[in-house]
Order: structure tokens, then C-alpha cells, then sequence
């Protein structure tokens, strides 16, 4: 019976043990199939991954957007141009020596251990999770927090679902076989977030405390990698600069426990009392209209989307001190709120660079895109035209009041003051600034001619073969740039370089530098250089015995000889005063921006025309700009390749006249007669006298 019971307990327990062990057997199979799928779906999601991102993967450092920084002729920075992000992105060796330890110490302090992902990080995640009951974010490594930044779309970075968690650790995984740790980390500081707009070290440091990432103090340093967890917060009021200290010294803790500080170092830091900078310097108004100039160019270089990305290291012409001078000068004339407004634009004959570019008026820049009317200041192109076809600026025209037929209609044409000076040359009619004189010189030419070189010579907006166009009156009208680009052709010998104001453009990406672009300066000749010569020749007239010297002794004011025109519109809206000298073309406007108001009245005047308002300011101006240059003379005109044109319009010479016999003037006549004979009554007395001759 017992043998029963035994062999029966036997039985039992080898059955059992038989469904224990099919048990376990279809356990360990069940999960190996779900370990063995779970690692195929796993590899499958990394090999997907890889494959989708694998370019981005490799690259060494991300592409990120920042601010692009313009740089004047002397070096000196003159702004920024804001990128899609407001970052400036630099190497490691520029983060300082204590924010890579600040930042791997609060946000991944097994940073160094790990390879992508942390399985104690995420154990420790998922614990926090089960005890919450819901999944919240955390144990992310720093490779995962970058990771997400670059690969992650923004729309989908606040789902905490298992399956995103998951596609950031594989891919941090594979980051980290393209990367080393301090390429991610330099990476990762130079994209995160800070606060006050800044994305990246660079600019956090400058905009909470007003100097680059490498210059920062450890307090400095911590309080940056403190403002991570919750960039918001910190420091605009009170309570926010409170917080901001405790966190930098919850952050010195960490730094002192892992062993990257000393205990020294860490009381020194926590006493620092932290210094914020109340905001970033904002662009200088003076240099806005050049920085402007810049902007567009720029685009035309690069294509519209460069500034965006940014990085980039614009090197220009511009000269600080003259366009300060040049800013100044125009408010020491046009002092009173209610005054016009003034553009002054300078360029360098011999290379068409931008040395100065004034003039705003809100959004508006007056410089570059005011369409103004030249007046007089337009003549020197009929006269470029003239002497291109060689005629010499001797030729007498008669100056009298016309009247001049154009498409079916009659048009008026008078002088200033109604003034009618009868036969006077070329040279003479522009230094008088005589409009009938050059109404006649521009049929002459042609129309077209006269068009087309002021096209060649640097004018840019659209002009018209009308009668009107001789003297300034255009139907588009010209920009103070066009205006100094033009007359610095006729400075440059005759060739005409276009305006420029970039130098050179670099990219800067994590500290490594590529050179984009260079400028190179080329020419087309419009006028010979005796051509040229004559037309300075004229235009020294003016300056020296024409409209200018009425007002200005502008050679001695500037202190080296010059030439130039005046140009002023009817009614008095719009003034100019363009001029140059060897090494420097200026142009100067002045009126209102809006409209075609009228400046008389301004400071008392009954008229305000080139001789005044912009005479004044190109005088000041130009004597401070040009001091310190070389004074040069101009060259001399061959005059003698011109001929005197006596065709057309021009005063036809007289026919040669006999010539006339010479004879005496009636008082000569009469002194002569008294002196014969007071001769023959001496003689009659000596005679008598004497007994004979005398």
C-alpha cells in the first residue's frame, strides 16, 4: 500500500515537472520570439533611421541658422543682420573653460560613460514614470536632448510617447559612431536655448552678460548651464534673479560633487554676485542706410536665402569716421526738427567703393531709393555727350528765351531770373547754369546720345529722349548714388566702375572659416581720359567763377581744388550739389521726402537752391573727409582735339570784316595843333632874335 502511494507521488511530481518544464520551455520560446522581433523591429527602426537621416548624420557639425556680423574698411564692426535664430555659433575652444563642465555636470553628468543613451538614465526615467503614471519627460543624454533639437520635428518634441523616446536613443546611438564627445558637445551648446532670444553659448553670454562665452567667470558659467531646465524664468524681475542664483549654486554643488571644481572654487563663485546686462546694443541709426545697402547686395551675391542661414563675415567700405562726418555735417545745417531732410553719398572714383551712404527717413532710404529730380546737376552728362562727338566747349550758342516744339506741343524754355545773355560758350553757360544754352546743345547731340550717357556713366533709372531731360527734368527722376556713381566717372579718368560696398564675404561654422566671396574691381571706359579731362575743366569753372564761388571759396574751404554742378527744381523742392575731387565723388540732396514740397522759408530763405543748403554741407563735409589725403591737381585737357561747332543751333561765326584806316581822335587832334604852333611862334621869335634859323 505505501508502495502504492509512493510510486503514485512519484508520478505526480514527474508530471508536474513535465508542465513545468513545457511551461518554461514555451516562456523562454515565447520570449525569445518577443526578444529576437523586438530586436529585428529594433534594428529595422535603426537601420531606417540611419538610412533616412545618414547624411545629416555624418556631417561633422549640424548647419544651424545665426546672425551674420558687417565689418567696416578699418575692421571695425558696424552691425549684425539678424539669421532665422539669433546664435553665433563658435568652437570649443571659444565655450570657456567652465561651461562644457557646467552643462555636462547638471544635464548628463555620465555623459563621458555613456554611448548615446543611458540605461540608468532611462531605468531611472521609467521608475519616475510608474510612480507617476504617466509618461514624463527625462533621462535624456545630452546626445538625446541634441538629437532631438536637430532630427526631432518641433510639432512632434512635446509627445513623450515610448516610440519617440525610442527613435532618440537610436539615433544618438548613431551619433555617436560619427561623433566624438566634444563634437557633441560643442555641437549641443551651440544649439540649445537660454533665454532673452539667445540660442547657443555665444549669444546667451553676450546677452545676459555682455561678453563672449569665452570670457566667462565660473558663477557666470554656471548660471548659463542653470538657465537650461527653464530658460523663461530667469532673470527679469526680482524673484527671477533670486532663482537664478539659487540655481547657479545648485549647479556649483554638482560641479564640486562630480570633482570639476574645487572646494576654493566653489565658495569664490557663490559669493560672485550676478551682473546682468539689461539688453544687446542695439544697431547704430548713423550706419543704417549703408547696413541697408549691404542687406541687398548681399542677396544679389549670395541668392535671398544666405542671410537666413547666416554665419557670415561681411567685410565692406565703409569708412565710420566719414559717414559720422557726413551725418554731422548734414544736421549742423538742417538743424531745426521741421527741416528737410539731406542724403550725402561719397565714393571712390578709382574703385566705385562706398565709402559713405547717408540719408533715412523712417523705413525709407533716401540714398538709394529716393527718385528725385537732378535739375542743372544733369547738364555735365549733355557736355559728357558733347565731347564724345568732339565738340569743343568754346562753341558760342546765343542764350535767349525759347520756345521748343515736342510731340505736338510748345514748351517754354527760360533762364533763371528770366536772365537772356546772348552769345556765351559751352564753358561759360555752365557755369551761369544757363538752361537755353543746353536745351540747344542737347538737339544738337541728340536726344538718345545725351540718354545714353548718362546711362553709361553710372545712371541707373529710367530716362527719356524729351527736350525736358537736357536740364534735369526727368520722369522717374535719380537717386543720390546714381548721381555720385556718375560723377565719379568723370573723376576716374572716364571709366566707369559700378558702386559697390562689399568687400569680401566669409562663413563662419563652429570656428572654421570658408571665404565665399571677393570682389574684384573692373571698369568700362566711357569717356577718353581727355574727354574726361575737358569735362573737369568746365566743371572747375563753376567752382572757381561760376554759381559755387557766388557763395563758397571752396577751394580754400576744403583746402584742394574741385569741380562740380549745382541742381535746383522748380519751385524749390529739390537741391542737390555734386562734386569731387581726385580721390573722392560726392553728392549731396536735399528736400522733403514726401511729395513735392516746396523748401522756401526754411531758416528765413526766400530760396533755397544747390548753392546754399547742400553747397553748405558738402563744404563741411568734404574739408574734414578729405584731410589728411594728398591734395592733387586735375589733369590738363588737350582742348585742341575739340572743334568749335558752328552747324545746328550753335551762333554761326561773323564774316571776316575790311579793315578800318586808322585815324586820330579829335582832342589828340586839337593838342597836336596847339603844340604846332606854340612850335612855329618860337621859332618866328628865335628868328627875329637872331637873324636866322633856330
Amino acid at each position: 500500500m505505501n508502495d502504492f502511494f509512493k510510486t503514485s507521488s512519484r508520478k505526480t511530481w514527474r508530471r508536474v515537472g513535465l508542465w513545468t518544464l513545457r511551461i518554461f520551455r514555451i516562456s523562454f520560446n515565447v520570449a525569445l520570439f518577443f526578444a529576437v522581433g523586438g530586436l529585428a523591429v529594433i534594428t529595422t527602426l535603426y537601420l531606417y533611421e540611419v538610412h533616412r537621416y545618414g547624411s545629416r548624420l555624418d556631417r561633422a557639425y549640424p548647419k544651424l541658422s545665426q546672425n551674420s556680423y558687417v565689418y567696416a574698411k578699418n575692421g571695425e564692426e558696424i552691425g549684425e543682420l539678424a539669421g532665422e535664430k539669433n546664435r553665433e555659433t563658435v568652437g570649443y575652444k571659444d565655450l570657456g573653460r567652465y561651461l562644457p563642465k557646467a552643462v555636462v555636470a547638471t544635464e548628463d553628468r555620465r555623459f563621458y560613460e555613456h554611448g548615446g543613451f543611458d540605461i540608468r538614465g532611462i531605468a531611472r526615467a521609467a521608475w519616475e514614470d510608474l510612480r507617476s503614471q504617466q509618461v514624463e519627460e527625462g533621462g535624456s543624454t545630452i546626445t538625446e536632448q541634441l538629437i532631438k533639437n536637430l532630427f526631432i520635428p518641433r510639432a512632434q518634441r512635446d509627445n513623450l510617447s515610448f516610440w519617440r523616446r525610442l527613435r532618440e536613443a537610436l539615433l544618438a546611438a548613431a551619433y555617436e559612431q560619427h561623433h566624438t564627445k566634444k563634437q557633441i558637445l560643442t555641437t549641443y551648446l551651440n544649439t540649445v536655448y537660454y533665454g532673452r532670444e539667445a540660442y547657443g553659448a555665444q549669444e546667451a553670454a553676450q546677452a545676459y552678460f555682455g561678453k563672449d562665452a569665452r570670457d566667462l567667470s565660473l558663477s557666470q558659467a554656471a548660471a548659463l548651464a542653470g538657465f537650461l531646465h527653464a530658460p523663461s524664468t530667469y532673470p527679469a524681475t526680482r524673484e527671477g534673479y533670486r532663482r537664478a542664483t539659487e540655481r547657479r549654486n545648485e549647479v556649483l554643488d554638482l560641479m564640486q560633487k562630480q570633482g570639476m571644481i574645487s572646494a576654493a572654487q566653489h565658495r569664490k563663485a557663490e559669493k560672485a554676485t550676478l551682473k546682468f546686462v539689461s539688453g544687446q546694443n542695439q544697431e547704430n541709426t548713423v550706419y543704417q542706410p549703408f547696413m541697408d545697402k549691404v542687406r541687398r547686395e548681399v542677396t544679389d551675391i549670395l541668392g535671398p536665402d544666405a542671410l537666413k542661414r547666416g554665419g557670415l563675415r561681411i567685410h565692406t567700405t565703409l569708412s565710420p569716421k566719414m559717414q559720422r562726418e557726413a551725418a554731422a555735417s548734414a544736421k549742423e545745417v538742417l538743424y531745426e526738427p521741421s527741416d528737410p531732410s539731406a542724403s550725402v553719398v561719397t565714393i571712390q572714383p578709382q574703385t566705385g567703393a562706398i565709402r559713405v551712404l547717408v540719408g533715412q527717413d523712417g523705413d525709407f532710404n533716401l540714398a538709394l531709393d529716393a527718385r528725385r529730380q537732378p535739375g542743372s546737376a544733369f547738364k555735365p552728362f549733355v557736355l559728357a555727350a558733347a565731347l564724345k562727338q568732339g565738340i569743343s566747349p568754346k562753341t558760342v550758342y546765343d542764350s535767349h528765351n525759347l520756345d521748343v516744339s515736342f510731340d505736338g506741343k510748345t514748351y517754354s524754355v527760360k533762364n533763371y531770373g528770366l536772365v537772356q545773355r546772348g552769345d556765351i560758350t559751352v564753358e561759360q553757360a555752365m557755369a551761369q547754369s544757363d538752361n537755353t544754352v543746353f536745351m540747344q546743345l542737347a538737339a544738337d547731340v541728340g536726344l538718345e546720345n545725351v540718354v545714353r550717357m548718362a546711362h553709361d556713366l553710372g545712371i541707373t533709372t529710367p530716362l527719356d529722349p524729351y527736350p525736358s531731360t537736357a536740364i534735369g527734368g526727368l520722369r522717374v527722376g535719380v537717386s543720390p548714388l546714381d548721381m555720385a556713381s556718375a560723377y565719379a566717372t568723370i573723376a576716374a579718368g572716364g571709366v566707369y566702375r559700378k558702386p559697390y560696398a562689399v568687400e569680401k564675404i566669409s562663413q563662419i561654422n563652429f570656428g572654421h572659416r570658408n571665404r565665399l566671396y571677393d570682389h574684384r574691381v573692373s571698369g568700362d571706359r566711357i569717356l577718353s581720359s581727355n574727354e574726361a579731362a575737358a569735362e573737369t575743366q568746365v566743371l572747375r569753372q563753376v567752382v572757381k567763377s561760376g554759381t559755387v564761388s557766388e557763395f563758397h571759396n571752396l577751394d580754400k574751404e576744403i583746402g584742394r581744388p574741385s569741380a562740380g554742378k549745382t541742381g535746383t527744381t522748380d519751385d524749390f523742392t529739390d537741391a542737390w550739389y555734386v562734386g569731387y575731387t581726385p580721390q573722392l565723388s560726392t553728392a549731396v540732396w536735399v528736400g522733403y521726402p514726401q511729395g513735392r514740397n516746396t523748401m522756401v522759408g526754411v531758416h528765413g530763405l526766400s530760396q533755397v537752391n544747390g548753392e546754399n543748403f547742400p553747397l553748405d554741407i558738402f563744404s563741411r563735409y568734404m574739408s574734414q573727409a578729405t584731410a589728411g589725403q594728398p591734395v592733387l591737381d586735375f589733369p590738363q585737357a588737350d582742348m585742341s582735339e575739340f572743334k568749335i561747332k558752328t552747324s545746328g543751333y550753335a551762333v554761326k561765326p561773323q564774316p571776316p570784316q575790311p579793315p578800318k584806316l586808322a585815324t586820330t581822335p579829335a582832342p589828340l587832334q586839337a593838342v597836336n595843333g596847339l603844340a604846332q604852333r606854340i612850335k612855329n611862334t618860337v621859332a618866328q621869335a628865335m628868328k627875329e632874335a637872331f637873324g636866322g634859323q633856330p
